[in-house]
C-alpha cells in the first residue's frame, strides 16, 4: 500500500507547451482526496535515459509512481523501455495484451500497434476499458495512456494501492500583509508541530491571503487556526472568512 505518491507526466510535447497537460489537475484532487500525501511531480522528455534516471530517484523518496504518457504504438513512446530498465528487466510481449488487442484490431493489426502488447517482464496488466490497449504496473510504477479520457477511464485500478486518509484542513482568509504575519505564523507552527501551515497571497479583486492549517486530525489544524487567528488579532488585522473540512474519517 501507497502512502507517499508521485506524479511522473512524460512527453515533448507538454514541455515544448504544444498541448495544454491536463492529467495533473486531474491527478492531484483525486490522490488527496484518496488520502494519497503527493510527494512530487514532474514533467519529463521522450529521453529514455533521462527518464530512467529521475525514475530511480524518485523511487527512492515515495512509495509509489504514477505515470502517465508514452504507452502508443510510436517510435517515441519510450515509457515502457524505460521503466523496464528502471526495474532492471526486459521487455515481453504480454499473452494477455496480445490476445486483447488481436481481437480488437483483427485484420487492422500490424506490427506497430503489437508494440502496445509489450511490457515490463513481470508487470500486471491495467485494464483498458475504451481502447483495450493496457496500462501496466511493475516495481512501484503504474503507468497510464497520457489521454486524458483513456487516465480517466483507467485510474480507478490503482485506488486499492493507495491508503492514508484525507487531512482536515482550516483556511483562514485576511486582508494582513504576509510580512505582518510571518512571526505569529512561525509561532504557531512551533507550538503546532504536527500541522502544516502554508500562507498563499492573492491580488484577484484586491489584495488578500488564504492561511492553511492541514492536520490528521480536526480539532489540531483548528487549534493551530486559532493560535494564529489570535495573534492576528493582537497584531491589530482580522480574519474576514474561516473555513472548515474535515478529514475523511471525522465528518458528522
Amino acid at each position: 500500500m501507497a502512502k507517499r505518491v508521485g506524479v511522473v507526466i512524460l512527453g515533448d510535447e507538454v514541455l515544448k507547451a504544444e498541448i495544454r497537460e491536463a492529467n495533473l489537475a486531474f491527478l492531484l484532487p483525486l490522490l488527496n482526496e484518496w488520502g494519497a500525501e503527493v510527494a512530487l511531480c514532474a514533467i519529463l522528455p521522450d529521453d529514455i535515459d533521462v527518464v530512467v534516471r529521475h525514475l530511480r530517484a524518485y523511487l527512492e523518496e515515495v512509495d509509489f509512481l504514477v505515470l502517465t504518457g508514452g504507452i502508443g504504438p510510436t517510435p517515441d513512446d519510450i515509457t515502457r523501455e524505460a521503466v523496464a530498465k528502471a526495474a532492471g528487466v526486459p521487455l515481453i510481449v504480454h499473452p494477455e495484451a496480445k490476445a486483447l488487442l488481436s481481437e480488437y484490431y483483427k485484420d487492422r493489426m500490424n506490427e506497430y500497434r503489437m508494440l502496445m502488447a509489450q511490457v515490463p517482464e513481470g508487470a500486471v496488466l491495467i485494464p483498458n476499458p475504451v481502447s483495450v490497449a493496457p496500462g501496466f504496473c511493475i516495481a512501484r510504477m503504474a503507468a497510464f495512456p497520457g489521454i486524458p479520457l483513456l487516465l480517466h477511464e483507467m485510474i480507478g485500478w490503482l485506488r486499492p494501492l493507495v491508503e492514508g486518509r484525507r487531512k482536515s484542513r482550516v483556511t483562514l482568509f485576511s486582508k494582513a500583509p504576509e510580512s505582518s504575519y510571518a512571526g505569529i505564523m512561525k509561532a504557531a507552527m512551533d507550538a503546532f508541530p504536527d500541522v502544516s501551515v502554508g500562507s498563499y497571497p492573492m491580488v484577484e479583486e484586491g489584495y488578500r491571503v488564504r492561511v492553511v492549517f492541514r492536520a490528521d486530525g480536526f480539532s489540531r489544524a483548528s487549534g493551530c487556526a486559532d493560535f494564529f487567528a489570535a495573534g492576528l488579532l493582537t497584531a491589530g488585522w482580522e480574519v474576514s472568512r474561516r473555513e472548515e473540512e474535515r478529514g475523511a474519517d471525522e465528518k458528522g
